[in-house]
């Protein structure tokens, strides 16, 4: 039985039609609910029936691996580094030049993606360090030239442990009710199988790095690790250290085995990715007082210079990944131009004659492309932009920081790296006063993985915990109150 959280497997009932259960109204007018139509993970079999599958297109996943240079016009804090930090500084610049962004479709079994592989011909056979960026929803592998950082092929797939739940919370749940193994065996294999082709494409190479960063449940489930107190107050991690793990020989199958570093985290709420991510925009080197968002089903959010850091995460859930084929980014882009135009209010309601069914909007800047958007499309977003925007006003409350003291505000992930900032503005997921000073970065849990296998970059990771303190908006008295406040689309300064 499933939760009834995606919409996506949606049936007709011809004969044997059960009753609805209160989930379904949420993607179901009572037209639809009175022709049969049900969610097939709410209903056991129980009577004889009938039905017609009529499923519904999973959104396309765009699978990031492209860093943006951030040197690039932005003053940097090369004048008051040593020779040493400067060498590893152009290090790290050339490491952020990844592959291009990729656009894949899921599958229907959504547990495997369309191939999205990519080899880069002219340097195989050189020396290479593998970087694993091991996401909720997706995985993301390159092989890179040790010497300049430069990329050798790629690999991407779906993470497998959709099938077992789309956030970390359901595969928590999952793992709690005997399904750690299946977990962790699922994501062993489509790790291997990355592996074998980006080994096969570049090389067999006795001394190959492979170094991988996610947040502290994905770490967890991969290792092994029991993940329940991680689902359960206080939320305590096993391990927030470096762990050591093999990949290969799954299921009694004889196949090349690989030995991959796991990078350390920070909280159990904030993990490598987010490490990673700092160590890869140089956050903890800065003098001036920077923020780094990523934006997918759990936000993470980092916010400081090279004194103090401060990080937190907040539940986006699934609804920046897009709903019944459209993409998250073009959802924000379609609810602003609503507002724009009347159809939705600040509230987030659906005009009367579009409130049951939804509405289909050709985007303005994609003409011929139609998106359909529902009421509870709506709502999604509004809660996932209300828990960002909440924990971006509580962390700088916490800091003490205002906004104008901001000067970098830096987006990462692929959903960052595509979204509209001035829509995103508009709606109120992003504060107005940072507008300008927003920029995409891309994949930087993949750069940051990179770059924590370079000389010094154990020692930098380790800098990067010292000074970094673990945010629990949970624990802050004023969130809640924060978040509903701030659930209309509207411009927020």
């Amino acid at each position: 039985m499933g939760a009834g959280n995606c919409g996506r497997c949606r049936v007709r009932y011809l004969e044997g039609m059960p009753s609805p259960k209160m989930e379904e109204r949420r993607f179901f007018s009572p037209e639809e609910l009175r022709s049969g139509m049900r969610l097939a993970c709410l209903h056991r079999v129980s009577v004889p029936c009938r039905v017609s599958v009529e499923f519904v297109q999973a959104p396309r996943i765009q699978i990031l691996t492209k860093m943006r240079i951030l040197t690039d016009g932005e003053p940097t804090a090369r004048e008051e580094m040593s020779s040493a930090e400067r060498e590893k500084a152009e290090a790290c610049q050339r490491a952020a030049k990844v592959g291009e962004a990729a656009k894949t479709e899921q599958s229907p079994n959504m547990g495997r993606s369309m191939k999205a592989e990519r080899c880069f011909p002219e340097k195989v056979g050189t020396a290479y360090r593998i970087a694993v960026d091991l996401g909720t929803t997706t995985i993301a592998m390159q092989a890179r030239d040790v010497e300049d950082g430069s990329v050798l092929a790629e690999w991407k797939r779906m993470n497998p442990q959709r099938r077992y739940g789309s956030d970390v919370v359901s595969r928590i749940q999952a793992a709690g009710a005997g399904k750690a193994g299946m977990l962790k065996a699922c994501v062993h294999e489509t790790l291997a199988e990355g592996l074998r082709y980006l080994s096969g494409t570049c090389g067999k190479k006795l001394r190959t790095e492979i170094f991988l960063a996610g947040n502290t449940v994905m770490e967890h489930l991969l290792a092994g690790l029991p993940v329940d107190e991680l689902g359960r107050y206080p939320f305590s991690p096993v391990t927030l250290q470096e762990q050591k793990v093999q990949i290969g020989d799954i299921q009694g199958m004889e196949s090349d085995r690989y030995d991959l570093t796991i990078l350390p985290g920070i909280s159990a709420f904030v993990g490598a990715d987010v490490l990673a991510g700092i160590l890869a925009v140089g956050m903890h080197r800065r003098q001036e007082i920077c923020l780094l968002i990523d934006l997918g089903t759990n936000g993470e959010l980092v916010l400081g210079n090279r004194d103090r850091l401060f990080c937190t995460a907040t539940a986006a859930g699934p609804a920046f990944e897009g709903r019944a084929g459209t993409e998250g980014t073009d959802m924000i882009a379609v609810i602003g131009e609503l507002l724009e135009a009347g159809i939705v209010d600040e509230t987030g309601l659906l005009a009367e004659h579009w409130f049951s069914a939804g509405i289909d909007w050709e985007q303005r800047d994609l003409p011929g492309r139609c998106v359909h958007i529902s009421q509870e499309d709506i709502r999604a977003i509004q809660m996932a932009k209300a828990a960002i925007f909440s924990g971006i006003c509580t962390l700088m409350r916490v800091c003490g920081i205002r906004a104008e003291q901001i000067e970098r505000v830096w987006l990462a992930g692929g959903f960052g790296y595509f979204l509209n900032v001035q829509k995103a503005v508009q709606i109120g997921l992003l504060p107005f006063s940072l507008a300008e000073r927003t920029r995409a970065v891309g994949n930087t849990s993949l750069a940051g993985a990179f770059l924590y296998g370079t000389r010094g970059g154990r020692e930098e990771a380790a800098c990067i915990r010292k000074i970094c303190t673990s945010v629990n908006l949970a624990e802050q008295d004023d969130f809640s109150e924060m978040y509903l406040s701030h659930l209309n689309l509207q411009r927020e300064d």
